[in-house]
């Protein structure tokens, strides 16, 4: 070691890291354990397990969470339980914002890193600390936490008593889908559809194809349409329907289909699922009109296709 004294140095950074992540958990442990305690916490634990509405629950945030030491929060919450992190829609800013800034909400997003900073108080410097949402492996949305508690273990506390009465309310107000659609392989899934897209369309405009073909993929059990697509993308109909035609080559409704249809087929060849129940999963309430778009692109009703290409 005496040889090499770069490598020597990135040795005792390593070991001095470690000390550092060990004395950190130390103290997580032995301050989590005396915030656990707290009356505030308890009180804060009895009013949102005690709420009967999400709206009971933002009530119980803008009075009690700052009991807590936590000062604000941004919360996005999905319109439904889902496998997987999904589309949300902002409608609880504490501390209140500003009533030109208010009048924007609810206000949908696509992911966390999408929440605008218009959305944050302004005039206070805010460290936030992002808090997904789930319970019982379904994932509600996620929050943000303004930083003011002295322990981390609050947050968790916080987060793990919002996920579990949310989870509680959803169920109750049955926002689950009766349906659930299971993409194995995304990225192939997006793969699988020839694109045509314009010269250099790549290269003007925010929204790029990842970005159309993720969020067609998200609502692939829906019957989406170009007017809503447009909302969540915060884009006028035409200015989107023009650049989803110049990254693609199909029209949104064109390349929806696309993408249902590919979906369609594996499960048709995974086997163990009617056609009626594909037809569901995909956001058809019409099993014909299902049949009538999948021989539209393949050629063949999806009874026909199944018997030539066969279960895997």
């Amino acid at each position: 070691m005496q040889d090499n004294p770069e490598q020597s140095l990135r040795l005792e950074n390593s070991c001095h890291a470690l000390r550092s992540l060990y004395a950190v958990s130390l103290r997580y442990d032995t301050v989590g354990r005396k915030a656990n305690a707290t009356p505030a916490m308890t009180d804060f634990a009895l009013s949102i397990t005690a709420a009967t509405t999400i709206k009971h629950i933002e009530n119980v945030l803008a009075f009690k969470l700052s009991e807590v030491s936590i000062p604000g929060v941004v919360l996005a919450l999905s319109p439904f339980l889902t496998a997987q992190l999904s589309p949300a829609t902002v409608s609880t800013v504490i501390p209140a914002l500003p009533a030109d800034i208010a009048k924007l909400l609810p206000y949908k997003v696509r992911e966390p890193k999408l929440i605008p900073k218009m959305l944050f108080p302004h005039g206070k410097r805010f460290s936030v600390t992002l808090e997904l949402l789930f319970h019982s492996a379904a994932y509600i949305g996620y929050a943000y936490f303004f930083n003011g508690a002295e322990s981390l273990a609050v947050y968790d506390d916080v987060k793990k008593l919002l996920s579990q009465t949310l989870y509680t309310l959803y169920m109750q107000e049955h926002k689950t889908k009766a349906h659930a659609l299971v993409i194995t392989d995304r990225e192939k899934l997006a793969e699988s559809i020839p694109l045509a897209p314009q010269h250099d369309a790549e290269h003007h405009g925010r929204i790029q194809t990842q970005d159309i073909m993720t969020y067609l993929i998200d609502h692939l059990d829906e019957m989406l349409t170009l007017e809503k697509m447009a909302t969540d993308f915060h884009l006028s109909k035409s200015h989107l329907a023009r650049r989803i035609r110049a990254l693609t080559g199909y029209s949104m409704q064109e390349l929806h289909e696309l993408l249902k249809i590919e979906q369609a087929k594996d499960l048709i060849q995974s086997g163990g699922l009617k056609m009626n129940d594909i037809s569901a999963r995909l956001g058809y309430t019409n099993p014909n009109y299902f049949s009538n778009v999948f021989k539209k692109v393949t050629g063949l009703s999806p009874l026909n296709w199944a018997e030539k290409h066969g279960e895997r």
